[in-house]
Order: structure tokens, then C-alpha cells, then sequence
């Protein structure tokens, strides 16, 4: 879980974020900026076009996060890895109706929020690499929303050819079956994150499906 916050600020957690207090909290934020608050209020609206101006102007922070913690923690920072931890700050961003967009109190600024977070699952994806042995996995034929299970190191072959097989894949259709089969999100967490409807999911989750198993067939 998160245990996230603007810094500065102690409390308690909620929502995967740590808050402070109301009474505490009215006490030490500041407004946003006029142009964060703007931005997060479209994002939050869910407006038409607001969320790729969000990764427009943060992403690049998301990246430098990533790679920073990386480094730190690591003494090394491979893209994959780098990849792998800004798309489950996003995922983390969007998930529970955007719940940490939405605790975002503006103690500091959305830049430095949003590093903290990046950061802070930065930390736990090393964790998670390091233990490999527990992965969360839907089948290929999952077309449900579905809580997906998790398997153990019985299944490392499983895992390994999916893996080689999403490698090979293009950008957008590796991205939307890591985050369905390998980060068990929902489809209405994976619809803004793409930019699609919350009705095309399933589609493009079932053509690049179709070209996973090609792939895969390929290896046999």
C-alpha cells in the first residue's frame, strides 16, 4: 500500500495515502497553483484532452523519479524497470475514481507529489522484482473484470514465454495487457490511461491477445 503525502504533512491513511487531519490540514496547505489546480480539475472531470496534457507535462517527471529511486536503491536503472514503475504510478493515479489525484492537498507542489509517488512504487517494484516468485496473472482467456489470482513459482515457464512474447509486441498493445493480465487493473482504470472508451477495451484487449498467441505459437 502507499503510504503517501504531500511533504510535510503526518496523518493518517486512507485511499492508499497517508492524510493529515482536516483541522491540520486546513492549517498547513496552500492552494494549488492556478494552473495544477486547473489542470487536475479537467483530469478530474474527466474533460477531453485533460489527461494527455497531464502526461505531457509529468510524465517526464514520472521518468526522472523512476530512474533516480532506481539508481539509488539499485545502482542501476533499466528502462523496462523504468517503464514498469511509471505505468503503476499512472495505474495508481487513476485508480479508486482517481482517489490520489483527488488527496492532493497542495502542501507542495503537484510536480514534488507526484515524485513522491513515483518514487515510493519505485521502491516497491525492486521489492517485487526481488521476491519474482509471487505474480499476479489473468489467464488469456479472462474477459471479465475479474480479480485476477495469484499464481506461485510453479508457473515460471507460464510466465516466462508470456513475458517474451509481450516484448515483441507493440508499445500500446504490450502496455494494455500488462496492465489487464500482469497489474489486474479494470477496464475502467485501463480506458483513460490509453485515451479510449471505456467501451473499446475489451476490443483492443482481444486483438492484442490475438497477436500474443501468434507470437507464442511462434515459440513452440
Amino acid at each position: 500500500m502507499l503510504g503517501l503525502q504531500d511533504p510535510g504533512t503526518a496523518g493518517r491513511t486512507y485511499n492508499g495515502l497517508t492524510h493529515c487531519s482536516p483541522r491540520r490540514r486546513s492549517a498547513i496547505a496552500r492552494s494549488p497553483a492556478p494552473h495544477e489546480a486547473d489542470l487536475l480539475a479537467r483530469c478530474l472531470r474527466r474533460s477531453s484532452g485533460a489527461w494527455e496534457e497531464f502526461l505531457a507535462q509529468y510524465r517526464g517527471v514520472l521518468e526522472r523519479s523512476a530512474r533516480a529511486t532506481l539508481l539509488r536503491a539499485m545502482g542501476s536503472a533499466p528502462d523496462d524497470d523504468i517503464e514498469a514503475v511509471v505505468e503503476a504510478t499512472l495505474l495508481a493515479l487513476v485508480k479508486e475514481d482517481q482517489a490520489a489525484l483527488r488527496a492532493f492537498s497542495g502542501r507542495s507542489s503537484l510536480g514534488g507529489y507526484l515524485q513522491a509517488i513515483a518514487s515510493k512504487i519505485a521502491l516497491n517494484h525492486i521489492r517485487g522484482e526481488r521476491r519474482k516468485g509471487w505474480l499476479r496473472f489473468r489467464p488469456l482467456d479472462a474477459d471479465t473484470d475479474a480479480p485476477a489470482p495469484t499464481l506461485d513459482e510453479a508457473d515460471p515457464q507460464r510466465m516466462a514465454g508470456l513475458r517474451r512474447g509481450l516484448q515483441e509486441l507493440p508499445p500500446r498493445d504490450r502496455l494494455i495487457l500488462k496492465l489487464f493480465h500482469l497489474d489486474g487493473a479494470s477496464y475502467r482504470e485501463i480506458a483513460p490511461l490509453l485515451g479510449i472508451s471505456f467501451n473499446a477495451v475489451s476490443p483492443a484487449l482481444i486483438r492484442a491477445r490475438e497477436k500474443l498467441r501468434a507470437l507464442m505459437q511462434k515459440e513452440r
